[in-house]
């Protein structure tokens, strides 16, 4: 039932929203607030630009609209409000709420600044500021990004300054949107590739309230037993982040009970040296606050548990040795194994099972995905459960004396090396992180591969696509440099493999050409799987997907790892291109 409104002109401007059925944002909130506020003073057209006017701050745009307001119209406004039925964003609704009083307006803070870039204060409207003429924005959203595996300069381009270096609107999509609270990191790159300082904002004026606590990375917490009553606390990936800078988080003891806080810091770690009190087979509960939300710490986030202790399991097949990187200083272990029961298959070997863990082996998820999708049957067949808790992984060596290739059985159990909150240190599986529920398939094939080549650290320092495409369904396999053929070349190659249901890879340049890579959600020195081609028009696609199962360029629909790219874009950020023979 449409809502009734007195004044004729709102009326017909409501009405209109209700056909277009949108959520109404900041800017229709200034629309209605010019239909509501204006007076002998200020005509309805003159008070919209007036409140539209680049750099009027909240408190001033409602003390504007005030002035004009009479008592029906503030009537009309709690009909919109309290009665309407187009919906409010958060920040719109926090807004005309702030006009009638019933929520004090909130100071406009100042600006934000650095050298070479100043942020306003205010994100209703998205982030503002002024930098260099021309200069491209890039932000990150560091309240969301310890939940995946951003580093704190995978940034994004989120607007362009103007002319005169004003730059507005500038918003984060995708997981990365902001919301109240969030802090944003910027900088201004310039357009001789040199950058301004960084900034971070805390985004204010979206929504009503700050809701959204500080984001924890269970998965990157280390925990270790230091000797004489003490534990070590680190961040097994210390180039991303535990948790937001400035969070609090806090450690109970589940056996004593003793409560222990730290503060993150400005790199979204622990301070050098944090310790707890405990021992060897102690388990923690973590709470979190971002100094608004869960202050009392009363919401936990999990548990995580100090590697050592009594074993739970008797290990029926020896595991191979840790990565070289999750060995302390006296070369002991920092991770114990765990028993992993969850079923072999689910529905069939497929790509997007495949996640890549904390080892240096890219090319290894890359290739098993890129077979996943191109030839699942080679993998049902390799991998064999033997009903006593063991599985047989069958892998292919080449015979150079006759040419062929001959079989190489690997056994291996369910063993596998967990983090402190108990999931899956290396290669895991998207379905689940739980040891009763995560399926295998993948994780015991690149058990079976660190067991075969004599340790998971001789795999985790690099390798080749297509080494993994031989080892694996025993064709002889190839890889092309991007760098001196056509990218027609490059098209014909991959048209023809996939076509023919090969399984293809691709690598990026080396850390000497990250520059390459800022702001195009490619990383460098890392491998690809390629899962397709797309034409449309005269364009033409690449489809691929990170073996981290995320992270990808902008606007690519889900962060689930899969993207695609022009082929003149694909050609520039590859180098490598892996296929069968």
């Amino acid at each position: 039932m449409p809502v009734s409104i007195n004044d004729r002109k709102l009326s017909s401007l409501y009405t209109s929203y209700e056909r277009a059925a949108k959520p109404l944002g900041k800017e229709q909130a200034l629309e209605i607030l010019s239909h509501l506020g204006d007076s002998a003073r200020w005509g309805q057209v003159k008070l919209a630009d007036q409140l539209k006017k680049p750099g009027m701050t909240t408190e001033q745009q409602i003390a504007l609209a005030k002035d004009g307001i009479t008592a029906n119209e503030k009537k009309d406004l709690e009909t919109i409000l309290d009665k309407g039925q187009v919906p409010l964003e958060a920040g719109a609704r926090a807004f005309l709420e702030q006009v009638l009083g019933r929520t004090p307006v909130q100071p406009q803070p100042a600006a934000i600044t650095a050298n070479g870039i100043s942020v306003n204060a205010n994100q209703a409207n998205g982030l503002s500021g002024t930098t260099k003429a021309g200069a491209s924005i890039e932000a990150i959203n560091i309240s969301t990004a310890p939940g995946g595996r951003l580093h704190m300069d995978d940034t994004m381009v989120i607007g362009k300054a103007d002319a005169n270096g004003k730059f507005d609107l500038a918003k984060l999509t995708g997981e990365q949107q902001m919301r109240e609270g969030d802090l944003i990191r910027m900088r201004a790159r310039y357009a001789d590739g040199t950058t301004s300082d960084w900034v971070t904002v805390k985004a204010s004026g979206i929504e009503a309230k700050d809701s959204r606590n500080a984001v924890v990375a269970l998965f990157r917490i280390g925990m270790a037993d230091a000797g004489n009553g003490k534990v070590d606390v680190t961040n097994i990936n210390a180039s991303r982040q535990v948790s937001e800078p400035g969070a609090k988080l806090q450690f109970t003891n589940n056996r004593t009970g003793e409560k222990t806080q730290v503060t993150v810091t400005a790199e979204g770690g622990f301070p050098a040296g944090f310790k707890l009190n405990g021992k060897a087979g102690d388990s923690f509960a973590i709470s979190a606050s971002d100094g608004v939300n869960n202050t009392a710490f009363t919401e936990t986030v999990g548990n995580v548990t100090v590697p050592g202790g009594t074993p739970s399991n008797v290990d029926l097949v020896p595991d191979p040795a840790l990565h070289k990187d999750e060995l302390d200083s006296a070369g002991k272990p920092k991770f114990n194994t765990v028993r992993f029961t969850g079923p072999l298959f689910i529905d069939g070997p497929k790509a997007d099972d495949v996640r890549q863990g904390q080892i240096g082996d890219c090319y290894f998820p890359a290739a098993l995905a890129a077979i996943a999708r191109a030839n699942p049957e080679a993998i049902t067949n390799m991998v064999k459960d033997n009903g006593d808790g063991t599985y047989t992984v069958t892998f292919k060596q080449k015979d150079w004396a006759t040419g062929r290739s001959k079989d190489v059985p690997v056994k291996v159990d369910g063993d596998l090396y967990a983090r402190s909150y108990g999931g899956a240190l290396y290669g895991h599986s998207s379905n689940s992180s739980d040891p009763k529920k995560m399926e295998l398939w993948f994780p015991l094939v690149e058990k079976a591969y660190a067991q075969w080549k004599g340790s998971y650290n001789t795999i985790g320092n690099g390798g080749h696509v297509s080494d993994v495409f031989e080892d694996v369904l025993g064709v002889d396999a190839s890889y092309q440099s991007l760098g001196y053929g056509s990218p027609d070349k490059a098209w014909n190659q991959i048209v023809a493999n996939v076509d023919a249901g090969k399984a293809v890879g691709a690598g990026t340049y080396g850390e000497d050409r990250e520059a390459l890579y800022t702001n195009s959600g490619v990383y460098a020195n890392h491998a690809y799987s390629i899962l397709g081609y797309e034409k449309s028009g005269t364009d033409r696609f690449v489809i691929l997907r990170n073996p981290w199962g995320e992270s990808e360029p902008a606007g690519n629909g889900p962060n689930d790892g899969v993207f695609k790219l022009k082929l003149e874009d694909f050609t520039k950020l590859y180098q490598s291109l892996y296929y069968q023979n």
